[in-house]
């Protein structure tokens, strides 16, 4: 099977969607402590701009607790600007064009990226299940330094000085494992429409002590056509 065009298709079936109604679910794990946890059930019509969610968050921080649910529903007229661009332009605002590691990397480091993201789809696993529908698995157990410190270098570009603290240390002590391991899975259906992405991301982080803390985050996203 042509991976590559497989790839392509699922794009391109997914680009096609109106409406899209599921859920993502995430928890984060510090030696075997849960520090994060959300639960996003959600609906969204790209016609109509109409937008549904339901979300509840645990925050668990030196043994300080903060729990949070809210449910909205809303219409978002021109997506593509207005707040929209307003964020693009925030996301940007701290970037400095001399900083290789922020979110304005040079063309080799675009390049870059493009050959590892075509390596992994060419270590992508197949299995055929019953009614056409496709499992995909990818295990990734090394990630090139150059693109880790890209990813860190967006990571401080994008964070708002805004944003909650318990929400930056989540993302600090994810962005700072050392060497993570990330399984992939997806599950497509007949029409190649993706249904479910399962992942999965373990790893070491060090802190100011020099200690070792065992990190781990599972995410699952859930599709209904």
């Amino acid at each position: 099977m042509n991976k590559i065009k497989l790839m392509y298709d699922v794009a391109k079936t997914m680009k096609e969607k109106e409406v899209f109604i599921g859920s993502l679910e995430i928890g984060g794990q510090k030696d075997q402590i849960e520090f994060f946890s959300l639960n996003n059930e959600f609906e969204k019509n790209l016609l109509s701009g109409q937008v549904k969610f339901k979300i509840k968050t645990a925050l668990d921080l030196d043994g300080k607790q903060v729990k949070h649910e809210s449910s909205s529903e809303l219409t978002l007229q021109n997506c593509c600007g207005g707040k929209h661009r307003h964020l693009r332009k925030h996301f940007h605002h701290h970037c400095d064009d001399g900083d290789t590691n922020c979110c304005c990397t040079g063309l080799k480091g675009k390049l870059s990226a493009l050959m590892y993201l075509l390596r992994l789809i060419d270590d992508l696993k197949i299995e055929e299940l019953e009614n056409k529908a496709l499992a995909l698995s990818l295990n990734i157990d090394e990630i090139p330094e150059e693109l880790m410190n890209h990813m860190h270098g967006n990571f401080q570009c994008c964070m708002s000085d805004e944003e909650p603290q318990g929400h930056h240390q989540c993302m600090k002590d994810l962005m700072t494992m050392e060497k993570p391991n990330i399984t992939f899975n997806m599950r497509l259906n007949e029409d190649r429409a993706v249904e479910r992405i399962f992942i999965t991301i373990k790893g070491k982080q060090k802190d100011q002590w020099d200690n070792f803390h065992e990190i781990s985050l599972k995410a699952e996203l859930n599709l209904k056509w």
